[in-house]
């Protein structure tokens, strides 16, 4: 028999969020961390999510995104009171961001529209919906994948070199 599995980041991090809840543990500031992705950092003038789009010619996505985009912003919002919860948000906006910028942009040039949705897929949405779909946030696909969007409005990422 293997040994049991040690609990991952997130699921330490849910636990944590489930003692918080059951004990009506709330907080009134946001963590420094978490605090740092509400600071819009554009660096190329390409400001918000809107212009973000249109600029790499993906305009047609934006109704769909900017609706996935406040699917995450109201998750963010409404457990923003709970510090655990702010904990799995920073791992998860900094391990989207890190994914992104890393793995995906370097490539972005040389894939199609759909080799870049597969990566971030692949990269970002299917592992945390695999971590959190099946616990108190219920981050779906979209919900998922309107984070990538939600950074992209922040300018934390992009889809041009």
């Amino acid at each position: 028999m293997p040994p049991p599995r040690a609990a991952g980041i997130v699921e330490q991090l849910l636990e944590k969020l489930d003692a918080e809840l059951q004990g009506d543990q709330k907080t009134q500031n946001t963590i420094h961390k978490l605090q740092r992705y509400y600071s819009n950092k554009a660096h190329d003038g390409i400001n918000g999510l809107e212009a973000k789009l249109i600029h790499v010619g993906r305009e047609t996505a934006y109704a769909d995104a900017i609706e996935m985009k406040e699917m995450f912003a109201k998750l963010l919002e409404q457990w923003s009171l709970y510090a655990s919860a702010q904990q799995i948000f920073v791992y998860l906006l900094a391990r989207a961001e890190r994914h992104f910028n890393d793995l995906i942009l370097p490539q972005i040039a040389s894939l199609d529209e759909a080799g870049v949705n597969k990566m971030v897929n692949e990269l970002i949405v299917e592992p945390t919906v695999s971590e959190c779909g099946a616990s108190v946030f219920e981050i779906d696909h979209n919900t998922a994948l309107g984070m990538v969007y939600w950074l992209a409005e922040q300018c934390f990422v992009r889809w041009h070199r």
